[in-house]
């Protein structure tokens, strides 16, 4: 797996969590009562509880190489999405777009030097070289920081920690309590 993958893979998960969207019954009278809901849907503000659909695009600030885009869904106030973009959503309605600042550290938080381990180059899959995502015995995902004739620097900091992100996101459907 690349490191875009690892990162792409990585944005969806820590942004938010996927679930299927629930439907209405069939019917002359579900249909007018999913019309009504549906206005109701529409205009409704996002407030603590709310189950919050919203389409995204995520990239590396000051990056041209690093642009996500996805649709998801969350539960405000969860914590199923970065906190600093749960705080900069509420009020907002569907329809609505806003484009957020994240920090290092409201992202995917600092980079961290003691997270870099060497080992013999031998350990690594075949044929892998610098930016390639690896996994290890136990499961874990780290980043081919350097290989040399011997051996290779393994981080398991999260691709983009340390990096800022900005987000463009823009509220599909808002669903309170």
């Amino acid at each position: 797996m690349r490191r875009h993958d690892l990162s792409r893979a990585s944005i969806i998960i820590s942004l938010a969590c996927m679930a299927p969207l629930g439907g209405y019954g069939v019917g002359a009278e579900s249909l007018q009562t999913y019309s009504y809901r549906s206005q109701e849907i529409e205009s409704s503000p996002i407030v603590e509880g709310s189950k919050v659909t919203l389409q995204y695009v995520a990239s590396v600030s000051g990056s041209t190489g690093i642009d996500y885009g996805n649709v998801s869904e969350f539960i405000q106030g969860r914590h199923e999405i970065f906190p600093a973009l749960e705080q900069e959503i509420v009020g907002m309605k569907p329809g609505e777009e806003k484009k957020v600042e994240l920090s290092p550290a409201q992202g995917f938080g600092p980079h961290d030097d003691r997270k870099k381990l060497n080992i013999p180059k031998t350990l690594l899959p075949f044929g892998a070289k610098e930016g390639d995502v690896v996994r290890n015995d136990v499961g874990d995902l780290a980043t081919v920081a350097e290989v040399s004739d011997t051996t290779a620097v393994l981080d398991y900091n999260h691709p983009l920690a340390g990096k800022p992100l900005v987000v463009q996101l823009k509220i599909l459907k808002v669903e309170n309590p």
